[in-house]
């Protein structure tokens, strides 16, 4: 009974381990900073390489709206996606020297959302979202 007990819980520990959100950040980075809140996040980096998930939400439940996001990069190129309903799209595209500050996409209130930041190697520069502005 004790081996039955302890196989179901060590059963129940894997299950709540890999039941994990579906984007893991994988990056190495150089002056990294990152600043985030339940609905907004900020980062920049001097150097930034591979894939940076971020998870927030529309706090203001009944509403809907864009997404307002700045993207600017110095050097390098950076990808911003968001995913929503289990599809990644692209919200922005940006290469060396070039900025963007726009809104786009859709979310409804309430609703959680991935930012996925993909940058190559020696990527430099700074992104920001907010969803409730």
């Amino acid at each position: 009974m004790k081996r039955l007990i302890s196989f179901i819980l060590l059963l129940s520990l894997l299950v709540s381990l890999c039941s994990c959100d579906e984007y893991v950040s994988s990056f190495s980075a150089v002056g990294l900073v990152r600043s985030n809140t339940s609905h907004s996040f900020e980062t920049s980096f001097l150097s930034l390489e591979g894939q940076l998930v971020f998870k927030i939400k529309k706090t203001e439940k009944g509403t809907e709206g864009d997404i307002n996001y700045s993207v600017k990069v110095d050097e390098g190129e950076l990808n911003l996606y968001y995913d929503i309903y289990g599809t990644k799209e692209l919200l922005a595209n940006v290469k060396a020297g070039e900025s963007v500050d726009s809104s786009g996409g859709y979310i409804e209130g309430g609703k959680t959302v991935y930012f996925i930041i993909e940058a190559t190697e020696g990527t430099r520069g700074k992104v920001s979202v907010e969803l409730d502005k």
